[in-house]
């Protein structure tokens, strides 16, 4: 059966792609034949439909087995044993319960390890006599063996104790908070002195997740600025450094007085294409082929695959490839079937598109929501408080109520004192669908307002988790139009606007980005303008847009 799909992406070329298939269950099991160039097309659609076949999960386990070809030190035993840390606090954050949640292929006995204490159980408790990270691995009784994440606890970060009080910033609920984007760990480490002498509440770091990278150029361009925002795991070993130096900025920036913010990539994984599969071409004419991407992570890569621009079927199942990434772990039904976001007003498409050819994970899920929130839950122990939700309107308001709820649940019942949460919800042109009409079927404001009381929130824990306000300078009340402002936080010049190919609002004459035909003084004079007296406040400079970014 001849399939036929187009893809246009920044991250991968614009193709025309076209493949024979012998298919079984939605699934194709045969290889490619003939020598055309051609390419696998499938869990391809359209209309209403949103979700992958639960046919496609038997093309689970493409990772290369142990010493196979293919196979490197990094994927470990990941072809058929994986698994992740799930962490949930009691209500003082002076204790908690490890549990690993593992998944072996074969139903193997597992056998479960917490530092040195090996156990049938697959949870125990700690507390604050754990003053150190806690290792946690896996082992199967046919041999496998799978070693995780370490734990970092909440109770061995720093306190943070502000130079004029942490009155003056309210326990972390209202302060400047500067961006680095493109900073390394420790570059940030360095001025975290700087910032508290200059009375900065906090420093945000870049997504500090595993991130696609490669020895290729992409457009002339190597390893561009949106790769970093293409997660491969949820390791904490970023392009911006690793693990142990991530810690090590977080913890010193506490000490100092300075709280920490993570980027935080939660609506998708890598771009179709860009995984670790050594086998992909184009489809065209011109038959281009091209290896796997690598990572960022020390000691080389997770593995990773898509079900974009393959040819060769696996090994072990004979079926090719489609959305897995053992590290995390996902599988192919925990993403969205593959459909072109062609629309910005249709909630379906915002939500379940593939936005510019990521693999969208479907929030909708439990037990990807559970994922998200352990991730998260693993930030907030490593001693971050807050993060910046990127591509936050790709992923449905009653989704984000389901991962707050769960994440509250994991920090011990509420969230923490200092949280912050900003969602990236850019308005475009659909301020109305997004957050005026609380009837929209996609509304950020109000509707997600609710949501949260409904699951169980109070208005302190709704108001930390507030609308980054796309509409300001030139359109403040665009973001707070059936909220308050105090759920705003805004910003004058960002990281987007700075970068070519990525805009995300019109200031008008309200604003400008420095690097865009902007003299410094100008630029000056808005950013004092921003903490001084922003557009559209309705109470007080004192209560209104509690979190204002810089940098």
């Amino acid at each position: 059966q001849p399939g036929l799909v187009s893809h246009n992406t920044m991250f991968t070329p614009v193709l025309r792609l076209t493949a024979v298939l012998c298919l079984a269950f939605g699934v194709a099991t045969a290889k490619i034949q003939g020598d055309d160039c051609s390419i696998y097309s499938l869990n391809q659609c359209d209309g209403d439909v949103i979700t992958t076949d639960a046919s496609f999960e038997k093309a689970r386990w493409f990772t290369p087995a142990r010493g196979s070809e293919g196979w490197q030190e990094s994927f470990q035993d990941y072809d058929r044993l994986v698994g992740y840390a799930h962490v949930v606090y009691d209500a003082d954050l002076a204790s908690a319960t490890v549990t690993i949640n593992a998944t072996h292929r074969d139903d193997s006995d597992l056998t479960y390890v917490f530092g040195e204490e090996e156990s049938a159980s697959n949870s125990m408790s700690f507390d604050a006599k754990t003053d150190d990270t806690l290792l946690v691995s896996v082992k199967g009784a046919d041999g496998s063996v799978l070693e995780m994440e370490p734990v970092d606890f909440a109770w061995n970060a720093p306190s943070v104790t502000p130079q004029g009080g942490d009155e003056l910033y309210r326990s972390g609920q209202k302060g400047s908070i500067v961006e680095f984007f493109g900073w390394s760990h420790s570059d940030i480490l360095s001025e975290c002195a700087f910032l508290a002498d200059a009375g900065y509440m906090g420093a945000k770091f870049f997504p500090p997740q595993e991130q696609v990278m490669s020895n290729e150029p992409f457009n002339n361009d190597l390893n561009p600025w949106f790769f970093m925002y293409q997660p491969m795991s949820y390791k904490l070993g970023g392009r911006m450094g690793t693990r142990d130096e991530l810690r090590a900025a977080v913890h010193g920036c506490r000490a100092l007085g300075v709280r920490t913010y993570a980027d935080a990539v939660l609506n998708h994984m890598v771009g179709g294409g860009n995984d670790a599969n050594p086998n992909h071409r184009d489809g065209t004419d011109a038959c281009n082929y091209w290896g796997n991407k690598e990572s960022s992570l020390e000691g080389g890569q997770s593995p990773s695959y898509t079900q974009s621009y393959v040819y060769e079927p696996s090994n072990v199942t004979g079926l090719p490839p489609s959305q897995e990434f053992p590290a995390v772990p996902y599988g192919p039904t925990d993403f969205h079937c593959e459909r072109v976001l062609n629309s910005w007003t249709d909630p379906l498409d915002l939500n379940a598109g593939w936005l510019e050819g990521l693999v969208d994970l479907n929030t909708e899920k439990d037990n990807v929501q559970e994922r998200i929130a352990a991730y998260l839950t693993d930030l907030l122990g490593m001693g971050f408080s807050g993060v910046r939700i990127d591509a936050a309107k790709h992923m449905a308001p009653d989704d984000l109520v389901g991962i707050f709820t769960k994440l509250r649940r994991n920090m011990g019942g509420s969230l923490p004192d200092d949280f912050v949460a900003w969602l990236e919800v850019l308005l475009g042109g659909e301020k109305d669908l997004l957050m005026c009409d609380p009837d929209s079927g996609y509304n950020y404001g109000s509707y997600l307002e609710d949501g949260l009381a409904a699951a169980g929130f109070d208005q302190d824990d709704i108001n930390k988790i507030k609308i980054w306000n796309s509409g300001y300078p030139k359109e403040p009340d665009a973001g707070y139009c059936t909220i308050s402002p105090v759920r705003n936080a805004i910003q004058n010049d960002d990281a987007d606007q700075q970068t070519e190919g990525s805009t995300s609002r019109d200031m008008g004459d309200q604003g400008c980005v420095l690097i865009e035909n902007c003299e410094a003084d100008e630029h000056r004079e808005f950013e004092v303008k921003l903490f001084e007296e922003p557009n559209g406040i309705q109470t007080s400079n004192d209560v209104d847009y509690p979190i204002r970014l810089g940098g």
